[in-house]
């Protein structure tokens, strides 16, 4: 640990909301690659990512009931190598399907359909009490810390922008092997902070794999904007991206059924029928030339797509509080 880092920095909520805003296409571009690899990875292992965010109900309680061994134990080992061995070893946390469709947003019948269909899958259980626990099974097993370790990766790689603007001397690889040695840690409050988001996102939008497809013309707009305005204020942000003018032309940064589909293994006709009820939503725009898609730039649409300043304000207040707990982890730590 350096004691000049641990004496001269407090990392705060207000002061990683302040880089995101002042960084809006690099940090929150990186951002949002960060959550579209996350969701890709989910929507793989569930075909649903209403169906995953039951399951990051089940996985946030199972890492915390991890995390409470420290109350005996202060040298509890947490880390990812111990998992499976913590993950037997503790008494299974359970949810009922009133607590699952509060924690998600979803409505009670379609939770509990989720449940039902996670149940059949053996993802879950059901306990003596009728409750249901995160059930993993030893075929599972290897896939599943497979999937960690993805995870742990672009999460890394995404905090490393953090501590680069920071000025923090932290390489991704420290930050993954730190993020692995204290694994509940770090994943709990990597899972609060998703929660949270798909909450928001499924009282906004109802279905959350639409957003997952949005996600990927919102990236390369982002990157479009940034090519031309790195340093680009968050108010300025607002303007171009809320406007089609003569120097951005935001249509080079659309996107096709097809590529959609490449990336996150949505099949190409459920991409094309939820793509076209986003357009219906004016979430996208589609081109009736080139037939392909790009975030609605219109004016009248400012207030519809994903990058609005409520959607980004409320996206930054629910992971600085996370980000920051993390990052002040890793300075402690290192």
């Amino acid at each position: 640990m350096n004691p000049k880092l641990k004496r001269s920095i407090d990392i705060t909520p207000s002061s990683i909301s302040e880089l995101l805003l002042s960084q809006p296409t690099t940090l929150l571009g990186a951002f949002y690659e960060m959550q579209s690899s996350f969701l890709i990875g989910v929507y793989n292992r569930y075909l649903n990512i209403e169906t995953a965010s039951i399951i990051s109900c089940f996985a946030r309680r199972t890492h915390l009931e991890i995390l409470r061994q420290r109350e005996k134990n202060l040298d509890h080992d947490i880390s990812i190598h111990n998992f499976w061995d913590n993950y037997s070893k503790i008494e299974k946390p359970a949810e009922k399907i009133v607590s699952l469709a509060k924690l998600t947003g979803l409505p009670k019948e379609t939770a509990r359909r989720k449940v039902s269909s996670l149940m059949k899958k053996n993802f879950i259980n059901m306990n003596n009490n009728r409750e249901y626990f995160w059930y993993i099974s030893q075929k599972n097993k290897e896939a599943l810390l497979k999937n960690f370790n993805e995870e742990i990766g672009f999460l890394s790689k995404f905090v490393s922008y953090f501590t680069n603007y920071l000025n923090l001397d932290m390489s991704q690889k420290i930050i993954e092997n730190e993020i692995k040695t204290q694994f509940s840690f770090y994943w709990y409050h990597f899972l609060s902070g998703q929660l949270k988001w798909l909450k928001m996102w499924q009282y906004k939008i109802k279905d959350i794999d639409l957003l997952l497809i949005t996600l990927q013309a919102v990236i390369p707009t982002l990157k479009y904007i940034g090519k031309y305005n790195e340093n680009l204020s968050l108010t300025d942000f607002y303007k171009i991206v809320g406007k089609a003018n003569d120097k951005y032309n935001f249509s080079d940064a659309s996107i096709s059924a097809t590529s959609i589909s490449d990336i996150s293994g949505i099949p190409r006709a459920t991409c094309i029928r939820k793509l076209d009820k986003l357009v219906k939503l004016e979430l996208l725009i589609r081109d009736s030339k080139s037939k392909r898609y790009f975030v609605n730039q219109m004016t009248s649409g400012r207030t519809k797509n994903i990058i609005t300043k409520e959607n980004v304000s409320q996206t930054i207040e629910i992971f600085s509080d996370h980000l920051s707990i993390m990052i002040n982890a890793l300075i402690r730590f290192q």
